[in-house]
């Protein structure tokens, strides 16, 4: 199967956001994200080019996502053995993603990577802002960008590194921790060179506006206030254009 750079990028979110299921009476297709902070991505970009690259060409009509107010996501889950079939042939497994891995089709296709990053990203990854404590306390503020990603696969974590490690990035590997309620250990790489993440913003890019309005707001105020919400950082974001 040919794989095109949107095809790339599913294969990336779907690593991050997305989940197959598989018993001897159903077969299950389930993507989904935060319920507040992730439904504008879900809907200007996620939906958009699963509907045009899968549902449309297989199912013959467009998915629409719902609220699942019991868990606080937004996304989508398709009963559907032709679907759960075309990911298989990706190299994608069912079940808990402990031992999964990126598919040879991604790996050994370096034009696909920048898309497939920007993916698994968008949907697995974090951008945030430590405070700068080399100044006085009343002058500190969080203005040092980081972006990290954090999985249980050490598999996805190892390819990804391997990844930007390749295009020339510093990537440096955080040790792997157990959180109270976590049952696995989580395993995280982060780019901190300040030169780095602004070539990733640049080269690879988001297109979740969770993590793109952070990262607008630390461009025009030279920092970015801590556990701000989406609604919160577009109204700074507005505030300021008036100014």
């Amino acid at each position: 199967m040919e794989i095109s750079e949107e095809l790339a990028e599913i294969i990336g979110i779907h690593l991050g956001d997305g989940c197959i299921s598989k018993t001897t009476k159903y077969q299950e297709y389930a993507i989904n994200g935060d319920i507040t902070e992730e439904r504008e991505y879900y809907d200007n970009h996620v939906l958009p080019i699963y509907n045009s690259n899968i549902f449309k060409p297989i199912l013959g009509k467009e998915i629409i996502a719902k609220n699942y107010e019991k868990n606080g996501t937004y996304g989508i889950y398709v009963f559907n053995e032709k679907i759960v079939s075309f990911f298989e042939q990706l190299g994608i497994k069912s079940g808990v993603k402990l031992d999964h891995e990126i598919p040879d089709c991604i790996l050994k296709n370096k034009r696909l990577w920048k898309f497939f990053l920007r993916g698994i990203f968008d949907t697995d990854g974090s951008i945030y802002f430590n405070k700068n404590y080399s100044v006085k306390i009343e002058n500190r503020k969080h203005n040092r960008p980081r972006i990290k990603l954090g999985m249980t696969s050490k598999k996805i974590i190892k390819g990804v590194r391997f990844m930007l490690e390749e295009l020339g990035y510093n990537i440096y590997q955080k040790p792997s921790y157990k959180g109270k309620k976590d049952k696995n250990a989580v395993h995280s790489i982060m780019i901190q060179r300040k030169k780095d993440i602004e070539r990733f913003i640049k080269e690879i890019g988001f297109k979740s506006s969770k993590h793109l309005t952070k990262w607008q707001i630390y461009k025009i105020k030279g920092y970015c206030p801590p556990n701000t919400k989406l609604k919160e950082r577009y109204q700074i974001i507005n505030e300021t254009k008036v100014f």
